[in-house]
């Protein structure tokens, strides 16, 4: 499954998986992925399946795509590339899902009724020079640096591009198949609950060895844990430092490298590759063994790159966790508490109700289900609120009516004004204007608003509030203007008012309203600023790019075009 993950920009954290043979990228809605950022075009790229391969065209965008730094117009992309679309920054992924527990069942230690194994090299990783995030040049000959620098900028990058562990020991695993000449290799990882040792990740050179699996000798793991050493080892038995017992794998391997991943506090896990060359010779020499000193000094380096990746990738794990913790504990008391308030709403208009019915009261009995029917609207716009608020949703765009909107808005909250003595003053946009959106959207958005609107000036002798509906032609964008002439917002709470749960009403509010209404028009690459000093009124201003059915059309023709131009 081929996914990509906004790692910088106003999206960040959005993950959308790339489904179909086309995968648009834009401010545009209709993309599958919509950015909401002023510098993407609305239709800037796309992402498209030839065969097994993805390819990213630049749809002639007015600020261009940028593949790991490079401006591109159309190039094949690999796991791990970094794609820069105006000020957004993407991460491009292809990673087969399999789960943990099919890993583990491939691989097995090895018991202790096993042949000799003997250690040719050891090497030690050396912690304070590679923390910098640097190879350990002191490891290598001089003739090797070159080689050895580019094949850790490869896991420099690799590490650097990715916060999915999964994901990050894959692609070690394929940068080290393409250095080493190994026929099987996995990453096994010590659990921090258990302190088990669980296989992460495997790969093979051929379907042979894939079918035949992996055989550890747990003696070489334990001793590799123990001692924080990276080894290479043939089946030859002249090395004390195995009892008898002891074995590299089974399956007549001859020759193996197994590496600690040694981060800053400890030992995380190892590497392990090997390969099934076979020896017709008694002990295996130095110039006939298919690893080397060299790979095996390269694999202990890669192993703490790896380590150190893989501690940071924990600790901003737990980060998020805890933040989610935090952030859904705080939902769930602002819920409950919105939910408390309404119930006892519920509770009070029932009582009226109860008495109105043993008493006969009509006033009473009105009364008490005005309450009811009152605190019924409230529950359900608290339920609309947060299933708008948590959804990915797109604008369901259609040609409509922005005065239409407006004013089945204005027609539904003037009985409530009228009742609370508020002047509700509406003018719309002159002409007959048919504009591309979500009528249900906006309609929701401005509904909202107007309500805090009318919320805000019930104290107010005067109490007036005025929406305006314009079009900004030199900005080609649609505005709706809702005033009112209450107390107002100081400025320093201009953002605070937008953020989920908070709210200026007391009991009476869920502090959803506003935060659901930037969302839609967010969605609409668009946005809700507000006009105020704090004293005296306060103005919302809804606006969003005017496209007309025309534009439209002539802008999915020139996609359409575009598309066809790369494809040739």
């Amino acid at each position: 499954m081929a996914f990509v993950l906004v790692i910088q920009g106003f999206d960040q954290g959005v993950r959308k998986d790339i489904e179909g043979s086309v995968f648009k990228i834009g401010r545009d809605p209709s993309n599958d992925l919509q950015l909401h950022d002023s510098e993407v075009s609305r239709f800037h790229a796309e992402i498209r399946a030839n065969g097994s391969r993805l390819k990213v065209y630049d749809l002639g965008s007015s600020n261009g795509t940028f593949v790991n730094g490079v401006d591109q117009t159309r190039i094949q992309l690999h796991t791990g590339d970094r794609v820069l679309v105006g000020k957004t920054h993407l991460i491009f992924t292809t990673r087969e899902q399999r789960a943990i527990s099919d890993v583990s069942a491939e691989i097995r230690f090895e018991p202790d009724e096993a042949p000799v194994s003997r250690i040719i090299k050891a090497a030690t990783p050396k912690i304070t020079a590679s923390t910098t995030g640097q190879p350990d040049s002191s490891l290598f000959q001089q003739d090797d640096i070159r080689r050895h620098f580019h094949v850790m900028y490869q896991t420099t990058m690799a590490v650097s591009q990715t916060l999915d562990i999964d994901h990050l020991l894959d692609r070690l695993l394929e940068l080290i198949f393409d250095w080493v000449e190994a026929d099987r290799g996995c990453i096994i990882l010590l659990d921090e609950k258990t302190n088990e040792m669980l296989p992460k990740v495997s790969r093979y050179r051929s379907e042979f060895d894939e079918e035949a699996g992996m055989i550890i000798s747990r003696r070489i793991l334990d001793y590799v844990m123990e001692h924080s050493e990276g080894v290479l080892t043939t089946d030859a038995r002249d090395d004390e430092r195995w009892e008898a017992a002891g074995s590299i794998v089974g399956n007549q391997i001859k020759e193996a490298i197994c590496v600690p991943l040694t981060g800053r506090y400890g030992v995380v896990g190892v590497i392990y590759i090997d390969t099934s060359r076979t020896n017709h010779g008694g002990v295996v020499k130095a110039s006939q063994n298919q690893f080397s000193d060299e790979h095996l000094k390269m694999m202990v380096a890669i192993g703490h790159q790896a380590a150190l990746a893989i501690e940071d990738t924990r600790y901003y794990s737990s980060m998020v966790q805890a933040e989610r913790l935090a952030a859904m504990g705080q939902t769930i008391t602002a819920i409950s508490h919105h939910i408390k308030n309404i119930i006892q709403g519920v509770n009070g208009g029932s009582y009226l109700v109860d008495e109105g019915l043993a008493t006969g009261d009509l006033k009473a009995l009105n009364k008490g289900w005005e309450i009811v029917q009152r605190n019924q609207r409230r529950i359900s716009d608290l339920v609309l609120d947060m299933l708008t608020f948590s959804k990915d949703r797109r604008p369901e765009v259609s040609s409509s009516n922005i005065n239409h909107v407006a004013e089945d808005v204005v027609d539904i909250l003037r009985p409530r004004a009228e009742q609370e003595q508020t002047e509700l003053i509406f003018e719309s946009l002159p002409g007959v204007h048919q504009y591309m959106f979500d009528p249900h959207g906006i309609h929701r958005a401005l509904l909202n608003i107007t309500s805090n609107a009318l919320d805000a000036v019930q104290e107010q002798d005067d109490a007036r509030v005025a929406i305006f509906v314009d079009h900004d032609m030199t900005s080609q964008l649609l505005q709706i203007i809702v005033s009112d002439n209450g107390k107002g917002i100081p400025s320093e709470r201009h953002e605070q008012v937008f953020q989920a749960f908070v709210s200026g009403k007391g009991g009476q509010g869920t502090g959803l309203g506003l935060a659901v209404s930037r969302k839609i028009l967010r969605e609409h690459d668009g946005d809700i600023v507000i006009d105020s000093d704090g004293n005296s009124g306060t103005s919302f201003r809804l606006s969003w790019p005017s496209v007309s059915p025309t534009e439209r059309a002539e802008k999915l023709r020139d996609s359409s075009v575009a598309r066809q131009n790369n494809l040739h």
